[in-house]
């Protein structure tokens, strides 16, 4: 979708894959006093914290620390590319800001989240007739918040959580998010589906600081479509395993004590359930 854009405009829809470099300067631009230094609206791509660097930058170690690693034959863990480096330094900071109410790209976010879950279940003519919701009511509920003001929820990794939300409901398969929704809202074992993304979230920011994914990045889309695709990946094994385990709400932290066991071990394997030849996804949610 374009984030530049807000909710009911001719053109809400295109490429939901925007580069974070492009959507960094619109998440951070804020008119709130409170905002942290590091989410000033003079903050973008370009500033010396987060700008693409090279990689000697991020080498840190000595020369001499260096050379003392190949005569000992030590294993050296693998630099990160500029492009990679400069997506985690985003992915940080972003944690970092706060949902506001006045930055239209947030709202935008928001309730396009609202919307993609909403629409799953329903019938193309109900589809027709769904209007933008309001800021506050009931309703954010029924798609997986706390309480009717859904920007509570973001404190434990701000923005970055709603992204990861947001950007959930465009990378699965229809079916599946269908599968999903309906899992996550139907009673007695149902679960709050817009928690669980956040908390999910900020098991990928653990591993992220630890430096577990340094080495998924590339030099061509850099580091971030790899973080949200596990992220996509994490939340659809956390309903995979809620469902074949008839698992109700006491269960979801030794869930998400499994998805980080299995993030430990090999973030690949993770991942791999969203590929299109993996049937697990298929015969457990469908």
């Amino acid at each position: 979708m374009d984030v530049t854009r807000e909710p009911g405009s001719p053109t809400v829809a295109v490429a939901p894959e925007t580069s974070l470099q492009d959507l960094y300067p619109l998440l951070i631009a804020t008119s709130s006093s409170n905002a942290p230094p590091s989410a000033t609206p003079t903050d973008d791509v370009t500033d010396p914290e987060v700008q693409v660097v090279s990689r000697e930058s991020i080498d840190n170690r000595s020369t001499f620390n260096r050379i003392i690693d190949v005569c000992l034959c030590r294993p050296v863990k693998s630099q990160m590319g500029p492009k990679a480096y400069t997506d985690k330094t985003l992915i940080l900071k972003l944690a970092q800001i706060p949902y506001d109410h006045e930055n239209g790209t947030h709202w935008l976010l928001l309730s396009d989240y609202f919307n993609n879950v909403s629409r799953s279940l329903m019938t193309s003519s109900e589809y027709s007739h769904v209007t933008n919701p309001s800021r506050v009511g009931a309703h954010w509920v029924t798609v997986g918040f706390q309480s009717a003001t859904p920007h509570t929820d973001f404190r434990g990794c701000g923005v970055l959580g709603l992204l990861q939300m947001h950007t959930f409901t465009q990378r699965v398969p229809a079916n599946l998010l269908r599968a999903i929704v309906l899992l996550a809202t139907t009673e007695p074992n149902d679960f709050p589906l817009a928690v669980v993304s956040i908390n999910i979230t900020s098991i990928l920011l653990t591993q992220l600081k630890k430096g577990a994914l340094d080495n998924f990045g590339n030099e061509i889309e850099g580091l971030y479509p790899f973080f949200s695709a596990l992220h996509a990946s994490a939340m659809c094994r956390f309903c995979s395993i809620y469902k074949s385990q008839k698992c109700t709400l006491a269960n979801t932290q030794t869930i998400f004590s499994e998805i980080t066991r299995q993030l430990e071990k090999s973030p690949l394997s993770l991942i791999m359930l969203l590929n299109p030849t993996n049937d697990e996804l298929i015969n457990t949610l469908l």
